[in-house]
């Protein structure tokens, strides 16, 4: 390679390549639109061989999947928005083949930003723009989810990949699970024998619980308070907490063990340390290691004890309770009790009655600023 080739292909910019920009114009209350702005603006200022750069907005729910699914023939796929764009994003590159699948990058405007986190970005603001042209390309995991839909719940909305695009009036896999109550089932007898099933993927965290619903209730929350990040998230857990708190028994089977009956009021099943805005649930989570982190808790907790244990989440403290468990996996088989257990996959709702949940290693190629 000559040195005029190598200084090409090590310039600013270079990682990007033929670029699609999906933004949420909606997202943190309509900052969206403004940024996404601003970042053309500064994206026209820039010059380079090898790269272009194309801005389309979300219009309704689903329509970030349909348009990163699209992006066949780019090398790269911006998500301009909060964690919801980003989910959306990543399951509409993940149906392109591996072979012709665009990179992910992360433009976040949003009140979690907890995939951006785990690549060491901050909210952006339309002031930082200048780090997308010194990326790298980098491999990490996925998680796959195929799972049995919940049926029979009214007003049940459409399953999966649900927010970004939402327009709202102003508004080592070897490890072992720690012990559970120990009603041990067959292996395999948790996922049902049905074809009828659906396909999700996610990048950061798949959780069910108490801390699911608080992550569902920010959604609606965010149209009626000017609040984002923590203090949403913190104002959505004591909704949570005052209403229905409880816990809910499951079945869980770790990489292709037997199955256990558990009853939990919050597990968690991560890529990326934090969920969300920044609580430190698998501190130790790194979705280039090739294993899911697990948290979970098992046993007898009072409405405060648990409130307790979520909030000393935030800075990860809650692993020293012995009511939390934790592990790593690569594969896990789930079963629900009821249809309406709230289930989140990087903030987004999902309904299933039982599911399977995989590890792709290295499955998505993602622009890191350097």
């Amino acid at each position: 390679m000559s040195e005029h080739d190598s200084n090409r292909r090590n310039a600013p910019g270079a990682a990007l390549g033929r670029t699609l920009i999906i933004a949420n114009p909606v997202a943190q209350s309509g900052a969206g639109k403004r940024i996404a702005g601003q970042l053309q603006r500064f994206l026209a200022l820039y010059h380079h061989d090898n790269a272009s750069f194309e801005l389309v907005y979300t219009e309704h729910m689903g329509h970030a999947v349909e348009l990163a699914e699209a992006a066949r023939g780019y090398d790269s796929v911006l998500a301009l928005g909060g964690d919801g764009v980003v989910h959306e994003v990543a399951n509409g590159i993940m149906r392109i083949d591996a072979e012709h699948r665009p990179a992910l990058g992360v433009v976040p405007v949003g009140s979690g930003n907890d995939f951006a986190r785990t690549l060491g970005l901050d909210d952006y603001g339309g002031k930082d723009f200048a780090r997308l042209l010194t990326c790298e390309r980098v491999s990490l995991d996925v998680g796959r989810i195929t799972y049995v839909p919940a049926t029979g719940i009214e007003g049940a909305e459409p399953q999966g990949c649900g927010r970004a695009g939402r327009h709202r009036t102003p508004n080592p896999a070897e490890s072992s699970p720690a012990p559970i109550p120990s009603n041990i089932l067959p292996a395999g007898e948790i996922t049902g024998t049905t074809n009828d099933t659906a396909t999700e993927y996610f990048v950061q965290t798949l959780s069910f619980g108490l801390d699911a619903a608080v992550a569902i209730g920010t959604v609606d929350l965010r149209a009626t308070v000017a609040l984002t990040g923590a203090p949403l998230y913190l104002m959505s857990g004591a909704g949570v907490f005052l209403r229905s708190f409880r816990s809910y028994p499951a079945r869980v089977s770790i990489d292709g063990g037997a199955a256990q009956e558990l009853r939990t009021f919050l597990m968690a099943i991560q890529l990326g340390p934090t969920y969300g805005s920044g609580f430190l649930i698998c501190p130790e989570a790194d979705p280039a290691d090739g294993c899911f982190d697990l948290c979970y808790a098992s046993g007898k907790a009072t409405r405060a004890h648990a409130l307790a244990l979520l909030l000393r989440a935030k800075n990860g403290h809650h692993l020293s309770s012995p009511l939390i468990h934790t592990a790593t996996a690569r594969h896990l088989e789930l079963s629900f009790e009821r249809d309406d257990y709230p289930i989140q996959a990087d903030g987004e709702r999902l309904r299933a009655r039982s599911m399977t949940v995989d590890l792709l290693p290295g499955e998505l190629t993602v622009l890191r600023p350097l």
